[in-house]
């Protein structure tokens, strides 16, 4: 079983108890366990936290997460105790599962079954609370345009929804319904339990794997992702590193991030998955969402200037740096323990061998093939300063191009808009997502 989170007054003990999961492999594992629990105890990497709409939580040590779209049949009602709700009880009654948060995409049940589904599920998530020590934390997805909407956020609202979050998922057609955008808008901003997640391309860590299609949302780092995937979600806190360690160049960086893929890469064979299927494209595809935050924060105690120009361009050539080492480590752990299996190296090496020999074949492929299948996310709120006298936030807007580093675009860290008036939270979706279509090109 993954230990659980023990509070601040417990970092240590719980960076111990981490670190002795992740070493459970290892050659070296004295070694390496000192290594973990310097840096977990530090708060410098850690698992990734929920967002539970107020301060974060570390409820989850390890942050395994996974979302699938509720599979609804067409004779099935939510009274009947048919294979949905079966399915969904199962979900929250895996052993495991106290270390995986689930997202739900509900985008499949007809507008008119919509409340009466709802009210099924949050019946089921308050009947696990009173059974249970504790219950995953669940997040409900739609697409903004879905008609049941309304319905979803307005459970929220009455119930406080059993703990519960929605994420709604914003595209080109969002923004032009003048009224929608303003409804969304204006509900995001007051309840931090609904989510605006905007949709966008995924730049695909290596080119010999195509991409795929998004269809739900993960609820740890809350971007888009394809459902039934299995993801571990892992926290780089600039704001955590001490600045003398800055200071002193890029070192200290290359240590930070060697460090950090091999424990996210030992922690994702940990994970207690709750099905066989999840178990498998875990170790298959080996998918990592490595969170940059802090960067606000970082930008503050070093008294940079937000809104100039210079700052922006230091931020990205460090970011893009950051990047780069996450990608070498996780090409080095390849030739330590092999590229993730989904990608077939062996097998592309037998495609190139006839044109360019089995020895150059390899090496073509080897310099192409990470241990992980993603890698960088980002989120626009990490560019904001977590203090509230750091706020108003317009001139911390300046620096949203960085986004544009990441492998994968987030919504994660979004307590921070509590911060911000509507208008500049508003001011944030908007060039956020222009940003994403400015590198979509036509």
């Amino acid at each position: 079983m993954i230990p659980r989170a023990i509070g601040n007054g417990g970092r240590l003990e719980h960076a111990r108890a981490l670190a002795a999961i992740a070493v459970r492999d290892e050659a070296e594992p004295q070694r390496w366990r000192g290594y973990f629990e310097r840096l977990l105890s530090g708060e410098t990497i850690g698992p990734l936290p929920f967002d539970a709409g107020g301060a974060l939580t570390t409820s989850h040590s390890v942050s395994g997460q996974y979302a699938f779209r509720f599979p609804v049949g067409p004779d099935e009602s939510p009274g009947s105790g048919g294979p949905a709700l079966r399915t969904f009880r199962d979900c929250l009654e895996q052993p495991g599962e106290r270390d995986v948060a689930i997202g739900v995409d509900l985008s499949g049940i007809v507008p008119d079954q919509f409340g009466a589904w709802l009210d099924a599920l949050i019946r089921e998530i308050r009947r696990q609370a009173e059974v249970r020590a504790a219950v995953p934390p669940v997040v409900f997805s739609l697409r903004a345009e879905h008609p049941a909407r309304p319905t979803l956020l307005k459970a929220l609202r009455d119930s406080g929804g059993a703990g519960t979050r929605a994420a709604l998922r914003v595209d080109g057609k969002t923004f032009r319904e003048a009224a929608l955008w303003e409804e969304l808008v204006r509900a995001s901003h007051a309840d931090p339990r609904i989510e605006l997640v905007l949709s966008g391309r995924k730049q695909p860590l290596t080119d010999l794997m195509g991409s795929e299609k998004p269809d739900t949302i993960m609820p740890l780092s809350l971007f888009e992702a394809p459902a039934d995937t299995a993801w571990l979600g892992m926290q780089f806190d600039l704001s955590a590193i001490p600045a003398e360690q800055i200071e002193r160049g890029t070192g200290h960086l290359k240590k930070l991030v060697r460090v950090g893929v091999r424990l996210a890469d030992n922690l994702i064979d940990a994970v207690t998955w709750p099905s066989e299927q999840l178990r498998r494209d875990a170790l298959a595809n080996r998918r990592l969402a490595a969170h940059v935050t802090g960067i606000g924060d970082l930008v503050l105690r070093h008294g940079l200037d937000p809104a100039s120009f210079s700052t922006l361009r230091l931020l990205q050539r460090w970011l893009t740096l950051f990047k780069r080492q996450l990608l070498r480590e996780s090409l080095r752990l390849a030739e330590e323990r092999g590229p993730y299996p989904a990608l077939n190296a062996d097998q592309l090496v037998r495609t190139l061998a006839p044109r360019y020999g089995d020895v150059r074949a390899r090496r073509i492929i080897s310099r192409r093939s990470p241990r992980h299948r993603q890698l960088l996310a980002l989120s626009p709120y990490c560019v904001l300063p977590r203090r509230a006298n750091a706020i108003p936030a317009r001139k911390w807007l300046n620096l949203l191009p960085l986004v544009r580093v990441a492998d994968n675009l987030t919504m994660h860290g979004s307590q921070v808009r509590s911060l911000l008036d509507r208008a500049d939270y508003e001011r944030l979706l908007r060039s956020t997502w222009a940003l994403l279509r400015a590198g979509q090109g036509p």
